[in-house]
C-alpha cells in the first residue's frame, strides 16, 4: 500500500520517531494522569494501530497524515469481526494519541480533526464487551467500590452469563456461600418467572473467589435492607422492592459507561455537562454503555474460549445447544481453530 506523505513544515522542528516509540511515551505520560483502566483500554486499542503502520512500513510517526490514518479504519474494518461500536472506540484511542502528537509537534497541526470517525446509529445485534474492559471495570470496581450494588451486578451478570431476568428473581437466600452456588428459580406465583419456565431452574457455581467474597459482603454490608411484596428479600432490591429488569438494565448501562471507571469521556464531552454520566435514566444516551443481554454473549464466548464444552456452557447459560451456535457463539474462526489446537497438540 502506497503511503501518501505530509507536506513537511518549515516552521517545525522535525523529530524522527517511530510509532510504537511515540505509543510507548504517549501512555508512559498518561500513567500519571489517568487511572490503569484506561491505560488497559487505550494499550489494547493502539496495538492494532502499530501493527497496521508496520504493515505498510511507516517508520516515521511523521509521516502520518490525513489520508494515511483514514486508511487505517478501513483496514481494521477488513482484517477483524470489528463492530461499528468497537471501531468507535477503537479511532476515539487514536484520535487521543493523535492530539497528543500535535502538542509535541510529531505530526501535522489539525490531523486529528481529519480522522473521520462515523458514529455507530444502531449497535449490531451481536454486540459483545471485550474482555480488556472487562478487566478495567472489575478493576476499578475492586479497588474503589469493593461489594458494592454495581460491582456485584456486573461481576455476576459476566461470570454467570445469566439472564438479566434470572438475575432479577434472585433472593437472598439463594446464595449457598458454603457450597459456591446460586439456585436460580422459576417462582411465576410471586412475580419472578424465567423464561424457560421451570426448565431453567438450575445451580449456577461462584467459582471465582473474587465473585463469592464480594456477594457475600454485598449482602452482609451494603445490600438495602428491603423486601418485596412476597415477603422475599431480593438480591438486588431498591427502596420500593425488588427491582424491575428494566431498573437493572439502566444500573447495568449506567456502570459500563466509560466516564464512570475510568474518569473519562471517549465522546469528548464535558463531564459536568453529561445527562448520561449525571443520571442512570440518561444512561442510554451514551454510545459506549453496555446492556445486559452483550455481556450475557460475551460471558458465552468467554466460557468457550477457556474450554468449557459447548454442553456445559448450555446447561449454565440455560440456552440451547442449537442457539448458542447460531447466536452466542460469538468467536472468530481464529479463535476456534486455537482452541482446537490446544486440544489436538498432544495428539
Amino acid at each position: 500500500m502506497p503511503v501518501v506523505r505530509a507536506q513537511s513544515n518549515p516552521t517545525m522542528t522535525k523529530f524522527t520517531e517511530s510509532p510504537q516509540a511515540v505509543i510507548d511515551q504517549f501512555q508512559n505520560e498518561r500513567k500519571h494522569e489517568v487511572r490503569e483502566s484506561t491505560l488497559v483500554n487505550q494499550k489494547y486499542h493502539l496495538r492494532s494501530f502499530v501493527e497496521w503502520t508496520e504493515e505498510i512500513e511507516i517508520e516515521d510517526i511523521g509521516d502520518l497524515n490525513g489520508y494515511v490514518v483514514n486508511q487505517y479504519k478501513t483496514w481494521r474494518r477488513e482484517n477483524s469481526e470489528i463492530n461499528e461500536q468497537t471501531l468507535y472506540n477503537n479511532l476515539m484511542s487514536i484520535r487521543a494519541l493523535l492530539r497528543w502528537c500535535e502538542q509535541r509537534e510529531l505530526v501535522e497541526d489539525g490531523l486529528a480533526d481529519k480522522l473521520d470517525i462515523p458514529r455507530p446509529e444502531n449497535p449490531v445485534r451481536d454486540a459483545t464487551i471485550a474482555p480488556e474492559r472487562v478487566s478495567a471495570i472489575l478493576e476499578y470496581y475492586q479497588q474503589f467500590d469493593y461489594a458494592s450494588r454495581n460491582h456485584v451486578l456486573f461481576y455476576l451478570l459476566y461470570h454467570s452469563g445469566m439472564r438479566i431476568g434470572s438475575i432479577r428473581a434472585l433472593d437472598v437466600d439463594d446464595w449457598k456461600p458454603d457450597k459456591h452456588l446460586l439456585h436460580v428459580r422459576h417462582r411465576p406465583e410471586e412475580g419472578t418467572p424465567l423464561k424457560n419456565g421451570e426448565e431453567g431452574e438450575r445451580a449456577v457455581y461462584v467459582s471465582q473467589d473474587g465473585l463469592k467474597g464480594a456477594l457475600s459482603d454485598y449482602i452482609k454490608h451494603n445490600r438495602l435492607d428491603k423486601t418485596d411484596e412476597y415477603d422475599r428479600k431480593p438480591l438486588f432490591p431498591t427502596r420500593q422492592g425488588r427491582a424491575t429488569t428494566q431498573t437493572l438494565r439502566l444500573y447495568t448501562e449506567h456502570l459500563t459507561e466509560p466516564c464512570q471507571y475510568t474518569g473519562e469521556c471517549p465522546h469528548e464531552k464535558e463531564l459536568a455537562d453529561c445527562s448520561a454520566r449525571k443520571r442512570v435514566k440518561k444512561s442510554y444516551e451514551c454510545p459506549s454503555s453496555v446492556s445486559p443481554h452483550p455481556i450475557r454473549r460475551s460471558a458465552i464466548t468467554e466460557h468457550l474460549n477457556s474450554d468449557v464444552p459447548k454442553d456445559v456452557v448450555s446447561e449454565r447459560m440455560n440456552v440451547s445447544r442449537k442457539v448458542l451456535e447460531q447466536h452466542y457463539d460469538s468467536r472468530t474462526e481464529e479463535e476456534k481453530a486455537e482452541v482446537r489446537r490446544e486440544y489436538l497438540e498432544n495428539v
